[in-house]
């Protein structure tokens, strides 16, 4: 399932931070960029129509690919919704709560088993999220039911301003069952913060 190419992604986060520098996003943003390859491929081949994705505070790119349109998806992000993308029809959903949608995703899999469905669960998560209880927890049940869920990492070894390596030496880490499939890669823009490394002067906010 894809709707939506590379050089669409590309444009339209562009696009996005190019609101951020002109100053008309004086709101929370977390650009997406430089995970391209590895979605496509992923949204490509193995999520299919019907298939429930979940997804964090950056979830710009999951939302395109998910199928939720260009147009829906930048009028949220410049009424101040970027973090909050919800499309019901997708089923598709994010929390900006760090590891927050794990255990919903482990529900709405167990119904699905529980119904025979098909279709599967899909959850995306930061590098920084891996550190949370939510995450072990859930793991733990969708590996032990055999739901049919899937945890995807998207390490860009960053939390905040903090490397994998200052935050958690590699004794404590985990070998995840095949329930959890992680991609490294580089972020295109920074991680920390919001939008881009301009310092912005916002334009006020339009009266209602």
């Amino acid at each position: 399932m894809k709707y939506i190419s590379k050089n669409d992604l590309i444009a339209f986060e562009a696009k996005t931070a190019e609101y951020w520098e002109a100053g008309d996003l004086p709101y929370l943003i977390h650009l997406s960029g430089g995970n391209e390859d590895f979605l496509i491929e992923l949204f490509d081949q193995r999520v299919k129509e019907g298939d429930w994705v979940f997804s964090s505070h950056r979830n710009h790119y999951h939302a395109l690919l998910s199928g939720v349109s260009p147009q829906k998806l930048e009028k949220a992000i410049l009424n101040g919704n970027s973090m909050f993308v919800y499309d019901k029809e997708r089923n598709f959903l994010t929390s900006s709560v760090l590891a927050g949608t794990c255990a919903i995703a482990v529900g709405v899999a167990w119904a699905l088993k529980e119904e025979k469905s098909k279709n599967q669960v899909w959850c995306f998560l930061g590098d920084g999220a891996e550190e949370e209880g939510h995450l072990y927890e859930s793991v733990m049940m969708v590996s032990g039911h055999n739901l049919p869920c899937t945890f995807v990492i998207e390490d860009n070894d960053r939390s905040v301003d903090s490397s994998l390596a200052e935050r958690l030496p590699s004794r404590f880490r985990l070998n995840w069952p095949s329930c959890v499939i992680r991609n490294k890669y580089i972020s295109t823009f920074p991680h920390a913060g919001n939008g881009t490394k301009k310092i912005i002067q916002f334009k006020p906010l339009k009266s209602a």
